[in-house]
């Protein structure tokens, strides 16, 4: 049975447990942690980026390494928000979204690799999960309420919308770096696999800067690089927790998970929705119809890295139940959760 969805963020959803790290471990912003235990210490870092609070955590023998690396992570994290944001005015898919129908846009080579990764997850869902669904998204109030009309849209409507949204009006010249949009109307957004991204450019720049043992937690987006050196999980990996947000303190988890060199992510309607006339509708849409999809309460991935544990949470959750069978063969493990 549907029911509301419960105010719980997505980085509430993913809890973790491990020492040195966790969604309720930081007391602040921007700030530097650490303990030691003989050897090696426990560095973390926190700081409000891509719209979520961001966090880094290694365990590394050498304070001052560990310190240069996270630094270098959180660099590699605004890169990507520069190329991907739909939010700054000066980011590479904006231009491109500026200019559909006019032109192709010299991108980042970042931009074709994970619109590569979104158009495969698009195949796989049979076009239920589309990143050129923001024409839908806009006109439902979500990234802006401008001109938002608060009666929820006809199917006209709806169907019209449609017509700017797919993948055949999306353009990518890898070789050359460059995307666009062949028809006017159109524009896309990678909230649904950006965040993921930028997860894996900061875990590479640790690991290129020696870092074995590491997390980094992007609202709820998780790479775990190695296992833990200290503490809980320490040898075996790093413990999160898919917490149930109708649970209680008998019942607080629907899973829980050990990483290892892996990456998990949830997606679920529990963090963004709008009202219309009455009626409350999440951010996940199936752009096959235009309509909004509510199958379950979350689904949680785990795969091989965290830009596809990203998209393909999304995906499985617009699937619901069959998307083990859809997506299995990319993803190492899927987690669907009905509404209890």
């Amino acid at each position: 049975m549907k029911k509301n969805f419960p105010s719980l963020t997505r980085r509430e959803f993913l809890q973790i447990l491990a020492t040195g790290a966790g969604a309720g471990g930081l007391a602040g912003l921007g700030f530097y942690r650490w303990r030691t235990f003989g050897q090696p210490a426990v560095v973390s870092r926190a700081m409000p980026l891509l719209g979520t609070l961001v966090t880094i955590t290694v365990h590394h023998p050498e304070m001052k390494e560990a310190e240069n690396a996270i630094k270098n992570a959180f660099e590699a994290i605004r890169h990507v928000d520069q190329v991907m944001s739909i939010h700054r005015s000066d980011s590479d898919i904006t231009r491109v979204n500026q200019l559909a129908g006019r032109e192709m846009v010299s991108v980042d080579a970042s931009l074709c690799e994970v619109v590569e990764v979104a158009r495969r997850a698009h195949e796989k869902t049979e076009k239920a999960y589309d990143v050129t669904g923001l024409p839908v998204l806009r006109r439902f109030g979500f990234y802006s309420e401008e001109n938002l009309s608060k009666k929820f849209p006809t199917d006209r409507e709806i169907q019209k919308i449609l017509d700017c949204v797919g993948q055949q009006y999306l353009k990518v010249d890898s070789a050359s770096h460059q995307i666009g949009f062949v028809k006017e109307g159109c524009a896309m957004d990678l909230g649904s696999v950006g965040k993921g991204y930028a997860v894996d450019r900061a875990g590479s720049a640790l690991k290129e800067n020696g870092i074995e043992s590491g997390l980094v937690d992007i609202g709820g987006n998780i790479l775990a690089i190695g296992v833990p050196l200290v503490g809980e999980g320490e040898g075996r990996g790093w413990s999160v927790a898919i917490r149930n947000p109708e649970g209680d303190a008998k019942n607080p988890y629907l899973e829980m998970l050990s990483l290892k060199n892996e990456a998990v992510a949830t997606s679920g309607n529990y963090e963004n929705y709008r009202s219309f006339e009455g009626r409350t509708i999440g951010h996940l849409f199936d752009m096959r119809t235009g309509h909004p999809s509510n199958p379950g309460m979350s689904s949680t991935v785990v795969a091989s890295n965290a830009t596809l544990a990203d998209a393909l949470s999304t995906s499985s959750f617009l699937l619901g139940p069959k998307a083990r069978a859809s997506l299995g063969d990319m993803a190492r493990e899927i987690y669907f959760h009905e509404f209890l």
